[in-house]
């Protein structure tokens, strides 16, 4: 609903009272009293601007968790054997691997690699 004042408004309500001053009192008067809002409305309106100032207050003032250091990741330490040339680790999953320091013969080509696959052919 705009806020301008509408001339065709005013010219229909004016015809249909007529000149009497009584009803476009009770008219002004009605529509005063609905433009405040009502008491109830007043206070329920304090109250939760109260409330709202009380816990940003609260927020505000609340004290923040102590920071903490991070905690270093465990350090993970492997024991093994080196010997003629080969070193053996024993893993934690159980298992074991062997490496060499030096490059095998039948190795294959920079680039190119061996995959071993333990299981049965399907």
């Amino acid at each position: 609903m705009p806020d301008e004042p509408r001339p065709d408004v005013d010219r229909r309500l004016r015809g249909a009272l007529g000149d009497d001053p009584a009803a476009a009192a009770r008219i002004v008067e009605g529509a005063l009293a609905r433009s405040t809002p009502a008491p109830n409305r007043r206070w329920l309106r304090l109250v939760a601007g109260a409330a709202a100032v009380c816990i940003a207050a609260a927020l505000a003032l609340w004290p923040s968790p102590p920071a903490t250091e991070p905690k270093p990741p465990p350090t993970l330490s492997l024991s093994g054997s080196f010997t003629d040339g080969l070193l053996a680790v024993s893993l934690p999953d159980g298992s074991t691997s062997i490496t060499s320091a030096g490059a095998r013969e039948d190795r294959p080509p920079d680039g190119y690699g061996i995959v071993l696959v333990e299981g049965e052919i399907k």
